[in-house]
């Protein structure tokens, strides 16, 4: 089962929380030093509460925010001081304290905030993230991006400190919650969504290429809407024609081909275009590179979706080599390296030739060999969906294809959740759900009034991975046509409503 998650806060007056999302923790820095993070507010908002992530089970938490005003708080060992807009130290650990602190867009604002052992006391327990650097979060609904900010005393005996910036450093966790200025509906995503469908890719790499054992043979990747079955060849070569396109391809270089109609790549996206490699390879887009040198990493962690016929170093701009070709015929895009000499080869003997067959309707895609040189350095067959996969290591291709087996299993991009706009009492909106998985039909809303800020582990539901974060106040079925849907959502007219919060949580 595929399933993707995803849940949205509509506030329908000014107090709606949401929370700037931050990373997930790392491990815990005790020190006499406060820690956390600083940001460009990208629009005017309030916060409206804090706390800080206890995993160090402390009783009380403190918190200072600053004001920087237009500046951005000095990069170490430089320090600064700004205006203190908050400041509390008495506050229960992992409690959220309630606030009211207006916040002006374009201000570069400063959070500190870690857990205690005493009030008062100055040994600070910081919620470091798991990765180094800068985050990339948002604020209602804008982009913003939080970096290490710091200061070199317990902010627990007091505030006003001397502050700094290490941009490239790991940020301490603060649990912001913001909202509008008042009288401010507001649609807040909040989480991503997720799936259960791990990405698979496959290859067979070859140590050396008289290894190779493939020539004269075929294979066939049957496009089935969520990856790629592969089978014994089902086509044969077909030679190119008079009218090919020679392709203007040298040594190590690519080039880019435009297909007459949309064709389906990985899950649920289309290409109009083919990114051609002199080296064997054929990739969905511009950016996996022109690497001579074959390898499962560099497949496997290729940017754009990458079909590797005969990964080897091959030179189509050698003077007596053949060329590598395109042209379309009858709804199938063929791309042919016809004849074309290993890198460095002298004599007809460094011939190699091979065709990929793009099925433009249907998405399949045949790899057909002809003879094969066996010169040169290694080569590579296999495909890899766009991304990081993981290693399967390599495979026996020709001991596998007697039969059938799974050459790819295309990555699910997770359910994407989101209103269509403000929730503003007396009006209509939509609540959307897209990126569904292909062959999706069915999908249901949650709407809730409570929030499990944890989540509850669906894994008991065949849905590992997932949680549920919203009551079940209510539940609506709706359907999904080509990966999206939706269901209105009215707002009566009613000013008792202003405050409420409406939690929606979508699932495929």
């Amino acid at each position: 089962m595929r399933t993707a998650l995803l849940v949205a806060a509509l506030g329908l007056a000014s107090t709606a929380l949401a929370q700037i999302p931050i990373p997930t923790f790392g491990s815990t820095y005790t020190a006499a030093q406060t820690r956390g993070f600083y940001f460009q507010a990208p629009t005017s908002f309030t916060i409206t509460g804090l706390s800080c992530p206890n995993e160090s089970a402390q009783p009380f938490q403190v918190f200072e925010v600053i004001d920087f005003g237009a500046v951005p708080p000095p990069t170490w060992p430089t320090v600064g001081t700004g205006t203190q807009l908050f400041y509390d130290n008495a506050s229960a650990g992992g409690s959220i304290l309630s606030t009211a602190i207006p916040i002006t867009a374009g201000n570069y604002i400063g959070i500190l905030g870690a857990c205690t052992a005493t009030v008062g006391g100055t040994t600070s327990y910081n919620s470091y993230a798991s990765t180094a650097g800068a985050f990339t979060s948002s604020i209602l609904g804008n982009p913003v991006t939080l970096t290490r900010f710091g200061t070199q005393f317990g902010i627990g005996g007091g505030g006003n400190n001397p502050c700094w910036t290490e941009p490239l450093a790991t940020i301490s966790r603060v649990e912001v919650y913001v909202g509008g200025l008042s009288g401010y509906a507001l649609a807040q995503p909040y989480g991503t969504g997720c799936n259960n469908a791990p990405d698979v890719s496959s290859y067979e790499l070859f140590a050396t290429a008289s290894a190779f054992d493939l020539a004269n043979t075929g294979i066939s990747l049957i496009h089935t809407g969520g990856g790629y079955l592969a089978l014994p060849g089902v086509t044969t070569w077909v030679p190119p024609s008079a009218t090919a396109q020679v392709l203007a391809l040298g040594d190590d270089t690519e080039t880019t081909v435009t297909l007459s109609q949309a064709m389906p790549v990985a899950a649920s996206g289309t290409t109009t275009s083919l990114t051609v490699c002199s080296n064997g390879y054929v990739s969905a887009a511009s950016g996996n590179g022109t690497g001579y040198t074959p390898g499962g990493a560099a497949l496997l962690n290729a940017p754009q979706m990458c079909w590797s016929l005969y990964w080897h170093d091959l030179n189509p701009s050698i003077a007596a080599s053949g060329t590598v070709k395109f042209e379309e015929v009858g709804g199938i895009a063929y791309i042919t390296w016809d004849g074309v000499w290993d890198y460095g080869g002298t004599t007809a003997a460094n011939a190699n030739s091979f065709q990929a067959q793009f099925d433009l309707a249907t998405g399949t895609v045949h790899f057909v060999y002809g003879a094969m040189s066996g010169l040169g350095n290694a080569a590579m067959t296999g495909v890899s969906d766009a991304g990081a996969s993981a290693d399967p290591g390599s495979m026996d291709i020709s001991a596998a294809l007697p039969a059938t087996y799974t050459a790819a299993q295309f990555r699910v991009v997770p359910l994407a959740h989101a209103a269509s706009a403000r929730p503003v009492i007396g009006t209509s909106i939509n609540l959307n759900a897209t990126q569904a998985p292909a062959g999706a039909l069915l999908g249901v809303l949650v709407l809730g009034t409570t929030e499990h800020t944890n989540g509850i582990d669906l894994t008991f539901l065949g849905m590992p991975g997932c949680n549920l974060y919203a009551s079940l106040d209510a539940t609506v079925g709706f359907l999904y046509t080509a990966g999206a849907g939706s269901i209105p959502l009215s707002i009566p007219a009613n000013n008792a409503l202003a405050g409420a919060v409406i939690l929606t949580q979508m699932a495929a």
